[in-house]
């Protein structure tokens, strides 16, 4: 499912698509090379760790764009929005969803103004089914993520400070990142 959003990535026309992979998996590894991707292979122990990764060499205000290759989500044009919403204070734009299992995934709190106030990590008992799957930032807006294993807790930091814009993409975000993640979304598509 790559391809999905490598597809949404050349829609916002970035300059450069990395892909952050493990040397082990060498169909990811040749697929992104195929499709045009600089691959770079590394075994981050988390997620935080992999954007981390795919820093290496940007200068602090270089423009990034993140999302998860195990995800499903509309529109195509999504990080083109979230792009316009980066300015001068803001360090971090996330594409905002909805989801039927918020439990499996960072749940957002906005702000009347729509800034993100707060990014609750896989919560036992979320309070709202809206959640960030992708994003814009600037590279050194992205930099405090070494000190975290989950990104959501430097988001959430970045929140608190006022720092986060969320994105309403208004859309469902189907994760398909295990097994019965991905039977869930077969069942889920085709009741469509």
């Amino acid at each position: 499912m790559i391809d999905y959003v490598l597809e949404r990535l050349r829609v916002a026309r970035c300059a450069e698509i990395r892909v952050v992979t493990r040397p082990d998996k060498r169909d990811v590894v040749m697929h992104a090379r195929r499709a045009g991707a600089r691959v770079l292979e590394a075994e981050p122990p988390s997620l935080a760790a992999s954007l981390v990764a795919g820093l290496d060499g940007l200068d602090a205000d270089a423009v990034v764009l993140f999302g998860l290759p195990d995800s499903i989500w509309e529109p195509r044009d999504g990080f083109v929005r979230i792009l316009a919403a980066l300015d001068e204070h803001t360090d971090v734009a996330l594409g905002l969803f909805r989801t039927s299992e918020p439990e499996r995934s960072d749940v957002v709190a906005l702000g009347a103004d729509g800034r993100v106030t707060a990014v609750a990590v896989k919560p036992a008992e979320p309070r709202g089914n809206l959640i960030w799957g992708c994003g814009a930032a600037s590279a050194g807006g992205l930099a405090g993520l070494a000190d975290h294993v989950e990104p959501g807790r430097h988001f959430d930091a970045l929140a608190k400070a006022g720092r986060v814009a969320g994105v309403d993409l208004q859309a469902d975000f189907i994760d398909i990142g295990t097994r019965a993640a991905l039977a869930r979304a077969r069942s889920r598509l085709e009741r469509r």
